[in-house]
C-alpha cells in the first residue's frame, strides 16, 4: 500500500522504499520532506544528495 503523504499535481516526488509519496512543488521542498521522514520514522539520517538521487518528476 502506498501512503500518499502531500498532494500535488505537478512538482517532484520522492518514494520511500516503505511506500510513503513524499510530493511538493519544488526538489528542496520535497528534499526536506524526505530528510524529516527519514530522521522520524526510519531514526536515519539522509544527506541532501541522497534525497536529490531520489528525486523524481511528478
Amino acid at each position: 500500500m502506498i501512503e500518499e503523504a502531500a498532494m500535488s499535481s505537478s512538482g517532484m516526488v520522492i518514494e520511500c522504499p516503505c511506500g510513503v509519496v513524499l510530493r511538493g512543488d519544488d526538489e528542496t521542498d520535497v528534499m526536506s520532506q524526505a530528510q524529516d521522514h527519514a530522521k522520524q520514522t526510519h531514526d536515519m539520517d539522509l544527506s541532501g544528495d541522497q534525497a536529490r538521487g531520489m528525486l523524481r518528476p511528478a
